[in-house]
């Protein structure tokens, strides 16, 4: 049975449901942050050895919620992935900026890792949410370019995208 191919609009609302997941992500974070519920569950992925669900108090709560968003965010992703490859047109720069979505939340499981075992340093926290913000970005750049029929297309010129790297790294 083949697969049928999807239009730019379909892929759209791929693209469009991936990026409010990655959205709800920073908000749920900082509710872990907010509500200083990072290390509420003693135990991952579950909260508790051998019960994936148990809020027996409320970190352990807002920390299971920001899961639960996290694990649907990656099945939004994974499904953005596999729509660029079902996209018509395919395009290539479209795969790309869903793989890196994908390598972004690999990278956050790593920094979450670190996060952790620095018991919430600030500095690694930070690294978390820097980290998201770029996540957003691409995501917010997946979605305006799923939109478009054809190749991509400049929209900016040399001398502006020159000052915003400028800017980036200087941020950086």
């Amino acid at each position: 049975m083949a697969l049928s191919r999807l239009t730019p609009r379909a892929y759209a609302r791929m693209t469009l449901a991936a990026l409010v997941m990655v959205s709800a992500i920073i908000v749920t974070g900082a509710a872990v942050r907010l509500s200083d519920s990072g290390l509420g569950c003693s135990d991952w992925p579950t909260c508790e050895q051998g019960r994936l669900i148990r809020a027996s108090n409320d970190h352990q709560t807002i920390e299971q919620v920001n899961r639960l968003f996290t694990g649907a965010m990656v099945v939004a992703l994974a499904v953005t992935v596999l729509g660029s490859l079902r996209r018509s047109p395919r395009r290539r720069d479209l795969t790309w900026l869903s793989a890196a979505l994908v390598a972004g939340v690999l990278g956050q499981a790593v920094v979450g890792g670190v996060v952790v075992l620095t018991h919430l340093h600030p500095a690694a926290v930070q690294q978390h949410y820097v980290l998201s913000v770029v996540i957003v970005t691409a995501a917010l750049v997946l979605h305006r370019r799923a939109k478009e029929d054809g190749p991509r297309r400049t929209v900016v010129g040399d001398d502006i995208r020159r000052h915003v790297l400028a800017l980036a790294v200087g941020t950086g």
